[in-house]
Formats: C-alpha cells, sequence, structure tokens
C-alpha cells in the first residue's frame, strides 16, 4: 500500500493501478491466485469460498427448499458449467436441501463453524 500513495505523497503521479498487469502476468504469485491454506477462523480455503460463490449463483433461481431435480433445473437455467451440473446431478434425488449451504455441504464441501451466542 505504501507503493500505490507514494506517488501522491512525494510527487510523480502514477496510477497506482497502471502496474496491475505485472500481478496478473503470472498466475502463479499475485492476488489473482486463491490460496490453498485456510482462511484464519475457518477450515475453508479461497479456492472453496470461490466454488461455493459459483454454485450460489448458479442456483440463484432455485426455490428453497428444493430437491436435486429442481437444483439440476435451476443451474441449467443459468447455464452452469458442466462440472456443476453433474455435481448436482450425483446429489441424491430424494433429499431436501434447505439452503445453498447445505447444497455445498451435501457436494463436500467445508463449511464455516456455526457461531452461537449464549448469554
Amino acid at each position: 500500500m505504501a507503493h500505490d500513495v507514494d506517488s501522491l505523497l512525494h510527487g510523480s503521479p502514477e496510477e497506482s493501478r497502471a502496474q496491475e498487469w505485472r500481478l496478473q502476468e503470472d498466475p502463479e504469485v499475485g492476488p489473482g491466485r486463491p490460496s490453498d491454506e485456510p482462511i484464519p477462523g475457518t477450515d475453508l480455503t479461497e479456492a472453496e469460498l470461490q466454488e461455493r460463490a459459483e454454485l450460489s449463483r448458479h442456483l440463484a433461481a432455485a426455490h428453497f427448499p428444493a430437491r436435486r431435480d429442481e437444483l439440476v433445473a435451476a443451474a441449467e437455467g443459468d447455464n452452469a458449467p458442466d462440472d456443476v451440473l453433474q455435481a448436482l446431478g450425483e446429489l441424491p434425488a430424494d433429499e431436501e436441501y434447505e439452503t445453498v449451504q447445505a447444497v455445498w455441504k451435501a457436494l463436500g464441501g467445508n463449511v464455516e463453524p456455526s457461531h452461537t451466542h449464549r448469554g
């Protein structure tokens, strides 16, 4: 961040985004690559969060609670990629899912621990 404001403090104005291309040049470095390390306080990685967000985006039209066929239909209606459709198609047909979080968990995804307030 110091580099981003350095030109503002010491002259030589340079757009801070002008060098972002360097971070995107190599997907193995920089903020564009999701980390495989768990996010502090959770068992989730950035990659898992992105995958869950992708699932959620494709299930936005689903009416919960929903069963497998309804979830697949909603994902198909949103032009979900084949891997999402395949994963949803492997869910048990007779199970009903209350939320996207429940679907994610049924697909084997990690979830954040629930925090209950006791007072």
